[in-house]
């Protein structure tokens, strides 16, 4: 199966956004990790617009039109040899679009399993149509949680302020890559995701 993935320049209102340094205040909130150094440092977040993937069979089939996805990419390090799981809270703020009601703000987590001491990246993404409806991405903040613990913060653009906690986040807008076209993009970039728990039957 082929693939081809076609990527489109930032919307003017995420080229605005600033990208992260370790000076940010919030990156010295880590708890320390095996030798005196962090659990986890972020390095980086990178919101980006893509193209839907397009996956063609080797027999050929039509190619239908793609939409833009939000995407957020963070480039992160762990510390430790291993990590048994490690769980990644994106909270995303976008332009309140007219008619879309109160809802601006979404949260959703990622937890990778088996983190091997090293460079890594984490991504999430919001489907076309909750981008459309609710407005472009303005502001980000990204969690990192280690054995019930806070161990990073960073946010895009840079601030202080917790204003994710100010706000009602509704869930379910925010997707891992295996919720999305992108599940098979560069697979072994990133981290194997652990299922999210289905319903107690």
């Amino acid at each position: 199966m082929k693939c081809m993935l076609t990527s489109c320049a930032l919307a003017a209102s995420l080229a605005a956004l600033t990208t992260l340094t370790p000076g940010n205040a919030f990156a010295q909130a880590g708890e320390a990790g095996g030798a005196g150094g962090k659990v986890v440092t972020i390095r980086k977040i990178e919101p980006a617009k893509l193209r839907t993937p397009e996956y063609q069979l080797a027999r050929g089939g039509i190619v239908s039109q793609t939409r833009e996805w939000g995407q957020i990419t963070v480039l992160y390090d762990t510390t430790p040899k291993w990590i048994d799981e490690l769980t990644f809270t994106y909270y995303v703020h976008v332009k309140g679009k007219e008619g879309s009601g109160k809802i601006n703000c979404f949260r959703g987590d990622v937890t990778y399993v088996n983190v091997q001491e090293g460079h890594h990246k984490s991504d999430m993404y919001l489907h076309p149509s909750t981008i459309t409806r609710f407005g472009e991405v303005d502001r980000i903040a990204v969690l990192v949680s280690y054995q019930g613990r806070l161990v990073a913060i960073d946010t895009v653009p840079v601030t202080n302020q917790r204003w994710w906690e100010q706000m009602t986040p509704v869930d379910g807008y925010v997707l891992n890559r295996m919720e999305t076209p992108f599940a098979m993009i560069s697979f072994d970039d990133y981290e194997a995701i652990k299922p999210k728990a289905g319903p107690a039957r």
